[in-house]
């Protein structure tokens, strides 16, 4: 299953009441996901930059600031209007625009063609697809407020090896026969096709938990490539020599330098 429509409201309710944590836990320049992984990723399979770019769920906005600082004129969009509130509050730049939209209403998408920017030069959608109820209508519409051939860049949770909130990160240590002691880590995976929602937090400390859309990688790029959508950039970026400040003595991520907790992707629309 693909779509969840109903529970849509309840998805953008709960970052509606996160939306001031988010804000103070992102800053100005987003997490150590987004400064490590996300934004560099995305700004490569962007490349050359867009003179014009539609984003799709931008938070607080901080990725948005950070195009717009390199002369790309953006459009920014998030389905939560508190978070649009403290994006437009953090930025008056003049090639900046914030609107509230969401993104599973093929009515306000299509509001997206008569925009300040349209066609847009490229879209991006970055760490929110596994945060929508239902993707459909984004693939659906999205052409219509591109320029011919744009790409829509966007990133989610490795529906592969990062399950939201059910993920298991292990370390563990054996002997080899000849009496070296060797350190493995890895991500211990079940229920991969077991598509669905789960509830959970995406920052500790959030006020509400949000659902969780886990898709499959076939039921992710299937829906794509039936409406005319073509995978022509992937990346699946992971932390290599790099350690979070702030991950003191917890196993995370870092620990698991050759498996990749995210998917970066850019499509392209046949026309």
């Amino acid at each position: 299953m693909v779509d969840y429509p109903d529970l849509n409201d309840e998805s953008i309710a709960a970052w509606e009441t996160n939306a001031e944590f988010w804000d103070a836990v992102q800053g100005d320049e987003g997490n150590y996901w987004q400064r490590t992984l996300v934004f560099p990723t995305t700004l490569e399979l962007l490349e050359p930059l867009p003179a014009t770019l539609l984003e799709i769920a931008c938070g607080n906005g901080n990725f948005a600031r950070q195009a717009a600082a390199l002369g790309v004129a953006v459009t920014a969009t998030d389905g939560s209007q508190r978070l649009i509130e403290i994006a437009r509050e953090r930025s008056q730049a003049r090639n900046l625009d914030w609107m509230r939209l969401d993104a599973t209403d093929r009515s306000e998408l299509a509001t997206l063609a008569g925009a300040r920017g349209a066609p847009f030069d490229a879209a991006v959608c970055n760490m929110a697809i596994m945060d929508i109820a239902e993707i459909t209508p984004l693939f659906d519409m999205l052409p219509l407020a591109l320029a011919e051939a744009a790409p829509f860049v966007f990133s989610v949770l490795h529906p592969a090896f990062n399950l939201g909130p059910d993920v298991r990160l292990f370390v563990e240590r054996h002997e080899t026969p000849d009496g070296r002691l060797v350190t493995e880590s890895g991500v211990r995976i079940t229920g991969y096709l077991d598509t669905g929602v789960q509830h959970g937090i995406a920052s500790v400390g959030q006020p509400a938990q949000q659902p969780y859309f886990h898709r499959s990688l076939a039921e992710l790029f299937t829906t794509a490539f039936d409406r005319g959508w073509v995978l022509d950039g992937i990346r699946e970026p992971s932390f290599r020599d790099r350690r979070d400040p702030d991950s003191e003595n917890r196993l995370t991520w870092d620990d698991l330098p050759s498996i990749p907790p995210i998917l970066v992707a850019r499509l392209r629309h046949r026309g």
